[in-house]
């Protein structure tokens, strides 16, 4: 039926010969205006789930963890010495630079503001404090434990150092509010640092470190590129200018914009190696320059259509998923490539289209039909790729068989004829063919040991990829399918010595979102991990707390002052201390505690939202973040980076097996459909089952494995497989029903299809970024084993179940 609509539109078109030119015509200009409205993104993000929890939750891990700050690293290039002066003029010049264009550049810390922090954090100490703390207050202030405290202070202050820890004996000579100021250094992820003259240098004291916000944020590359290229312009002037010293330049924006920069590197490489390899093969194996030309010019349509409709369903596309259209490229080419090779065995082109239109359709059905599958999945990338697929090979093979016939002239027939290529008789159609009774017709008995032979071996290699498929794994690590360079990754090293990150321990993020922030306060506090700046109503209940053991405890102004004069102490010696305990706190609104917010200790407050980072035991991570409840009214979820890349994992997990069955569901019912035989939808469907066993065992062995961007490789294998499959099967019918060759003349397709794929997919093998270079690799090795299954299993199934 299929073929009989495409010839009658053949013969319509033949008649009107102007709408065959301006149709194909029109549609390239609509295209193209349409995809000239089309923007690009350069994120790898896009292949992230699109799951609302783990959006927020990457969001929030980004803004508590400065992903829009670019760190400045200056060091000396002698790196056996210390040379602090040096680098504090280089700090100085950078932020001369910085000021004249506007930078938001922090070489320097407020020296001013972190000496403020301990006296805020002690003249609003009841305020800030855990049951815990409070727990401890009642344990030592009893009038011995009292007594020996002062004892303590008096020895410390006749130490030569004891001058440094004055005024930390002034406003808590008991000690009470030790474990406050421990938590305050150690709070969340704030940076470790070192000072000299008030620059920021690492704790080894080898770099100076100054951090620039970015105006863009982490994922604006194209922004970010421009600002990267001028702080690379400022810090080479200035090392012209003081020679000794280098500068480095890293952060989540500089690993995006190296990033995007590498792809664009490798994928003008890898089009570049591969469309000229391409080319040189098409042009040695036609020897048609016509011919190349139509092929060039049915991908090319294909694309235009493609980028044209991808733009009515999206505004912007990521660069990386067309990057990976090249493997589309791959699959679409087959199309004009069987077309153009199957005219030497025919009088028309008419006769061409007729003779192979029926399996160019059916695979293009069952392709797109795989590709289609990833539109529904909750990865923006994965499911932009499997539309943009889906309108190229739709597109491609609407005119390979409505226009490409037209453009073929009767000249290239009669070369082909005259090359010595035999014509054959009509190739029936699959629909038709399988209708036919095949006669049997008995294998000799060489035949059937070599059969037996090749089957052996086939099976006992299939068992054995089988059981190494089961130790296939996912890697969930961002940092894996991201471009590092030598110098970012020490680079982050020294960010994380920065950081002082504790080894054994697991950050845990608590969440709590509502419609005020007191409702979100009250929501975020535990009693296990309490808020440092907490609700108004646990502050309230904080300073009950508080006065009920200064009511009740030895804490009395007159009997502190009683004890401190039997030791030896001034009346006013502990001032500031003895203020806090006549003081009459009230509980204060967060912006009472913005010397707290705005360096980052403690629990963050932005907007609504209340983040608690508290580190936990790694082994004890997942249950405490488990722990922390949703509540009615209030939007609570707790989160690790583990548990972060657990989520990509479940994603990577459920996208697999959706792909496999679905795709595989697809393909299957296509191929039954069209042979009219269950036996002959197996024959075609099996290399693929095969060959998936073959590609994850082979993974296995060789330690490659399933990613965020390869993981489309399931799809790409079924598209491309039941193509070969289709047409081999269809060889085998035709020479069975008429007796005659024609399997040799569409292997011969296949291979040269599958030498373009190669060629296609190995120009990726050179690409340094790591998800362009893993989606290469893995793809080599599959449709290395469908091409071999493909040529072995269906001719041997087909023998011992159809003849």
């Amino acid at each position: 039926m299929t073929t009989h609509l495409l010839l009658r539109l053949y013969d319509w078109f033949a008649r009107h010969r102007f709408l065959r030119l301006a149709l194909p015509l029109v549609l390239v200009l609509a295209a193209l205006a349409s995809a000239s409205q089309l923007h690009f993104k350069e994120d790898i993000t896009d292949f992230l789930p699109n799951n609302d929890n783990y959006r927020r939750s990457m969001e929030i891990y980004r803004q508590t963890n400065a992903a829009d700050r670019i760190f400045i690293v200056a060091s000396p290039t002698d790196t056996t010495q210390l040379n602090t002066p040096l680098l504090v003029r280089a700090m100085q010049q950078l932020e001369g630079e910085s000021q004249a264009r506007g930078w938001k550049l922090m070489a320097q810390a407020d020296v001013e503001s972190v000496m403020r922090i301990p006296e805020f954090a002690y003249q609003n100490a009841p305020l800030l404090l855990g049951n815990a703390d409070f727990e401890r207050i009642k344990r030592i202030t009893n009038t011995d434990s009292i007594r020996a405290a002062l004892q303590n202070c008096r020895e410390m202050l006749l130490f030569p150092t004891g001058g440094m820890v004055t005024q930390n004996i002034e406003r808590d000579p008991l000690g009470l509010f030790a474990p406050l100021l421990a938590k305050l250094q150690a709070s969340g992820n704030a940076l470790r640092y070192e000072l000299y003259d008030g620059y920021i240098f690492t704790p080894n004291s080898r770099h100076a470190v100054a951090m620039l916000t970015s105006p863009y944020g982490a994922s604006e590359t194209s922004s970010n590129a421009q600002l990267v290229m001028q702080i690379d312009s400022v810090t080479k002037a200035i090392e012209a200018r003081l020679p000794g010293v280098q500068f480095a330049v890293t952060g989540a924006p500089v690993i995006a914009v190296d990033n995007a920069s590498q792809i664009k590197k490798d994928s003008i490489w890898a089009i570049a190696i591969a469309a000229t390899l391409i080319v040189v093969l098409l042009v040695w194996t036609l020897r048609r320059a016509r011919h190349l030309l139509l092929i060039l010019l049915s991908l090319g349509f294909g694309w235009l259509m493609a980028m044209g409709g991808m733009a009515l369903v999206s505004s912007e596309v990521s660069i990386i998923v067309l990057g990976i259209a090249s493997v589309i490229i791959g699959i679409a080419v087959n199309y004009p490539l069987h077309f153009v090779t199957h005219l030497g065995h025919c009088a028309s082109p008419r006769q061409t289209l007729e003779e192979i239109a029926s399996p160019l359709v059916v695979g293009n059905v069952t392709t797109v039909g795989a590709f289609a599958a990833l539109i529904p999945l909750d990865a923006t990338a994965l499911s932009h790729l499997g539309i943009f697929a889906a309108m190229m090979l739709v597109s491609t093979i609407l005119f390979v068989v409505v226009f490409l016939p037209h453009f073929v002239g009767k000249k290239d027939i009669k070369l082909a004829q005259k090359d010595g290529v035999e014509r054959s008789e009509p190739v029936a159609s699959s629909a038709v063919s399988s209708q036919i009774n095949l006669p049997a017709s008995a294998l000799t008995p060489r035949q059937r040991r070599q059969s037996a032979a090749v089957a052996v071996v086939l099976v006992a290699i299939t068992l054995v990829f089988g059981y190494f498929s089961l130790g296939t794994q996912f890697d969930t690590d961002l940092r894996n399918i991201n471009y590092l360079t030598p110098q970012q990754q020490t680079l982050l090293a020294q960010m994380a010595q920065m950081r002082g990150e504790e080894k054994g321990t697991t950050p845990v993020y608590f969440v709590a979102e509502a419609n005020n922030v007191q409702l979100a306060l009250q929501a975020a506090e535990q009693s296990q991990y309490p808020l440092l700046v907490a609700s108004v109503a646990e502050q309230q209940r904080r300073l009950q707390q508080w006065y009920s053991i200064l009511n009740h405890r030895a804490l009395q102004l007159d009997s502190l002052s009683v004890l401190a004069a039997s030791e030896g102490f001034a009346p006013d010696a502990f001032k500031p201390f003895q203020e806090l305990l006549k003081a009459k706190l009230t509980p204060q609104l967060p912006a009472h505690f913005a010397p707290l917010l705005q360096a980052s200790i403690g629990n963050r407050i932005m907007g609504n939202t209340v983040v608690n980072i508290v580190n936990v035991p790694s082994s004890q991570a997942d249950s405490v973040a488990s722990a922390f409840k949703p509540m009615e009214g209030v939007e609570r979820w707790a989160f690790t980076l583990p548990s972060l890349n657990a989520t990509i994992a479940n994603s990577l997990s459920q996208h697999f097996n959706y792909i496999g069955w679905v795709c595989g569901a697809i393909v299957f019912v296509f191929l039954w459909l069209s042979f009219r035989k269950f036996k002959l939808a197996v024959i075609a469907f099996m290399p693929m089952v095969v060959s998936w066993l073959w590609i994850l065992g082979t993974m296995h062995l060789l330690d490659m494995r399933f990613n965020l961007v390869n993981i489309i490789l399931a799809t790409f294998i079924f598209g491309q497989g039941d193509d070969y499959s289709i047409f081999v099967t269809e060889g085998l019918i035709y020479e069975r029903k008429h007796g005659k060759p024609m399997l040799a003349a569409y292997r011969k397709g296949i291979l040269l299809s599958a030498a373009i794929m190669f060629i296609g997919m190995g120009s990726l093998v050179v690409a340094r970024h790591p998800a362009l270079h893993s989606l290469g690799a893995i793809t080599i090795v599959g449709m290395g084993a469908v091409v071999a299954l493909t040529y072995v299993v269906p001719p041997l199934l087909f023998k011992w179940w159809v003849k």
